[in-house]
């Protein structure tokens, strides 16, 4: 159909330029309008449309105009013109033959995979549009690339148009599409690759293995510049290990006789380069020995794509941090191919040195100019420092305010000063998030999260953009509720002093027993270093037992002494707590390497007041080590003391410490690893039967391994050790009494949504008493 109406444009070109030098200046006497197709042609529009008149002078060039005005114009299929001599001039004659109007639904025959919905939407015609072949063409051409992404390489779509009433211009479509085989992309296909495994190139071009759940969803066709993009990243990746003339061809394939498809990637490998000089060139401001630290390339070393940036941006650094703004290094590469080596050049050009004289941000529609300006590491006045700069610029996109965060220099009139630019482009801070989760031990429970990241509490009426945080949540389920309300404000009196508010009421269900906390709690948080935080705590918190369902009195078999759930009294505790954080993980959610450790010790009562008087003292540590192929290793371990003072006597049930259960010791009951309390009852028939309950205890250790494998992309296949104990008195640790348990598990790190399946058998108990549970489930996040 293109063709066709490249055709008609030629066409009309021609036969203006024949008329025009066969009837040039001759008079126009009469305009004839001709329809010679159905349906009735509106003359008023075609003289609208056309510039010759009569009595003017034929022009070709005009001529050809009008025919293409009048096919612009979307009524006519065809346009035809005639010259006939007459009396003192010519007759010109249009002809014409008119779209014809769509009376009823396209009509589909033929489609199977696509669904007449699905048809129509990409024809895109209804009743009364105009259509003639050329329109028809355009339309179904959506359809056959449609089923092309389907894998239908050979479709055929066809049609007829069938005229119903002549006089008005009617008539009906009819598209038959033959839709051929289904052709599937079942295959890539890597030859000549010796230095990379074929799961080496997948991972750079993005494609999973065909075992891998992931390639069943994955898209099966590629566009030419899809192509190209993979061509050129399995070359980069052999550019970073010294392969640089690696010469890499991406192709589509036709494997069978049903049209399967396959990605043929084929590889030449070359051969290996070395760095061999390397010099300096340019540089007369400093010594080259103190430059040349910042060049990580080596002589003798594989001539590395990632060596050689790293090298390049080492000594713009080295000038940039000292405020040479306008330095620039191009590294001038000789290649040696008889001895295969890459001797390198680095050339300098060091400009000058520039100060910062101000900085302007822009694009800050809602965000306060000094929730950015705070951010900053560099001032005015000062050297303009482009590392500091981009750091800066690395601070304020972590926000989480912006899209995009962009800073450059703009000269100004004086020449060593330079204004700092600071170009951010605001994004959506506020969220609503519904969610939904599982687990062995509080069963189903629903999330309800309302968040402002950049929230502002003086800044009316849409209390945004003072860089403020505010979050309320509710967790609910048939086992847990959970309703919090936190605020955290972190530059407290224009300081890097965070102050966190939080409110918040939880109530437990512990089939015994529930219990309700509800309190305030005011957090100071300041960062020692970049991994190390400290924290200051007050809080204030109402603790009750209630819904208690055994009112028993058991003998604790830990120091031969009555006890009962309802001895247990409400209290109101006033505490401090002071934390020490350090934190070096390279991703909070899913780490493979690094340190998170906290120390931590609180005191409640005494002088503080209200009614519990307690001390806590406590030390956990997670410690991930990456190995080989995304395998890691993490070791996570904790210790906790918990001991009255004053005239408290005991510590009571709510805050001793529990271990059992999927985030502590798996293959046990949940809380039931440590000291307990029994019941014995004797029945008429002389029978007893001993009911037990956890108490819980006053020292706590534990610690677990654990050692996970990548399956696929976000699959895990894990291994662990657990082993623990509480004790009843503090400061007891008896380690010869430790509960133990190995097993296997699975993670689905699916975003937002993941799912941990732990399988653990027991090794060995702390005790008789203490029951099994093998799975361990979690949906959601690890709350």
């Amino acid at each position: 159909m293109i063709r066709t109406r490249i055709a008609t444009v030629i066409s009309v070109w021609m036969l203006a330029s024949l008329l025009s030098s066969a009837y040039a200046a001759q008079t126009v006497r009469e305009i004839v309008i001709k329809n010679i197709g159905a349906g009735q042609l509106d003359e008023g529009f075609v003289r609208a449309h056309i510039a010759l008149k009569a009595g003017s002078e034929f022009e070709g060039v005009i001529l050809s105009k009008d025919v293409k005005a009048l096919l612009a114009s979307g009524r006519f299929s065809w346009v035809g013109t005639d010259v006939e001599p007459v009396d003192g001039g010519i007759r010109l004659v249009f002809s014409f033959r008119n779209k014809l109007l769509l009376e009823q639904p396209v009509k589909l025959k033929g489609n199977k995979d696509l669904r007449d919905n699905k048809v129509l939407d990409l024809i895109g015609l209804q009743p009364g549009d105009l259509v003639d072949d050329q329109v028809l063409g355009v339309r179904v051409q959506k359809v056959i690339e449609q089923y092309r992404k389907d894998y239908y390489p050979n479709v055929k779509v066809t049609w007829q148009i069938r005229e119903l009433d002549h006089a008005r211009g009617t008539a009906e479509v009819l598209v038959k599409v033959d839709e051929g085989n289904n052709a599937r992309f079942k295959e890539i296909v890597f030859t000549g690759n010796r230095i990379f495994s074929a799961t080496d190139l997948r991972k750079t071009i993005k494609q999973p293995a065909w075992w891998n759940p992931c390639w069943w969803l994955k898209k099966k066709r590629y566009d030419a510049g899809e192509l190209e993009s993979a061509r050129a990243e399995i070359a980069a990746l052999y550019a970073t290990k010294g392969y640089i003339d690696a010469k890499v061809d991406v192709a589509e394939e036709v494997c069978d006789e049903k049209g399967n498809l396959r990605l043929a990637v084929r590889i030449n490998e070359g051969m290996l380069y070395k760095f061999g000089k390397l010099t300096i060139s340019g540089a007369k401001l400093f010594p080259e020995a103190e430059i040349r630290r910042f060049v990580s390339a080596r002589t003798g070393a594989p001539a590395s794509s990632e060596i050689l940036r790293s090298s390049v941006q080492g000594i713009q650094d080295f000038y940039g941090s000292r405020g040479y703004v306008d330095s620039a290094v191009r590294p001038l590469m000789d290649t040696d191919d008889v001895g295969r080596l890459v001797n390198v050049d680095f050339t300098v050009t060091e400009g000058s040195q520039s100060r910062i004289r101000n900085i302007k941000i822009e694009g800050n529609t809602r965000t306060k100019d000094k929730v950015i300006r705070r951010e900053l590491l560099v001032y005015p006045g000062e050297i303009y420092d482009e590392v500091k700069v981009r750091r800066s610029e690395r601070i304020i996109n972590n926000l989480g305010y912006f899209k995009t965060v962009r800073s450059y220099p703009t000269k100004t009139l004086v020449p060593d000063e330079r204004d700092l630019i600071l170009e951010v482009e605001e994004k959506r801070t506020g969220n609503f998030m519904i969610s939904a989760g599982f687990s062995s031990i509080d069963r189903m429970l629903g999330m309800l999260e309302l968040t402002q990241g950049n929230f502002d509490l003086f800044g009316w009426p849409y209390f945004t953009g003072g860089g403020q945080k505010l979050k309320l949540s509710t967790q609910f389920g048939s086992r847990r509720k959970f309703y919090e309300i936190s605020f955290v404000e972190p530059w407290f009196l224009d300081r890097k002093l965070s102050l966190g508010v939080d409110l918040y009421l939880s109530d437990i269900n512990y089939t015994d027993y529930d219990i309700e906390r509800r309190g305030i709690a005011m957090t100071l948080g300041k960062p020692i270093s970049r991994a190390n935080r400290v924290e200051l705590q007050y809080s204030i918190e109402n603790e009750m037992l209630k819904d208690i369902a055994d009112t028993n009195v058991y003998f604790n078999l830990a120091d031969g002494s009555d006890y009962s759930f309802s001895d247990e009294p409400e209290s109101l505790k006033s505490t401090v707590r002071l934390t020490l954080l350090h934190d070096t993980r390279d991703n909070p959610f899913l780490p493979t390497r690094g340190n998170r450790t906290s120390i931590f010790g609180s005191v409640s009562g005494g002088i503080l007041g209200l009614d519990t008087d307690i001390y806590q003292l406590g030390l956990r540590m997670n410690q991930y080590f990456p190995l080989w192929l995304g395998h890691v290793v993490a070791l996570r371990g904790r210790c906790e003391v918990v001991e009255s003072y004053g005239d408290m006597d005991a510590v009571p049930l709510m805050d001793r410490l529990f271990l059992g259960g999927g985030r502590t010791l798996r293959g046990f009951d949940y809380r039931d690893v440590g000291p307990k309390a029994i019941r014995k009852s004797e029945y008429e028939s002389g029978e007893s039967s001993g009911f037990y309950r956890p108490l819980g205890g006053r020292s706590m250790a534990m610690a677990n391994f654990e050692y996970t494998i990548p399956v696929v992309s976000n699959i895990r296949i894990a291994l662990f050790f657990d082993v623990g104990n509480v004790w009843w008195d503090s400061y007891d640790f008896q380690f010869n009494d430790l509960a133990m348990s190995t097993g296997a598990g699975l993670r689905l790190d699916l975003p937002g949504f993941p799912i941990k399946i732990d399988y653990g058998w027991v090794v060995r108990k702390d005790d008789d008493l203490t029951e099994k549970e093998p799975w361990v489930i979690w949906i959601g996040p690890d709350y």
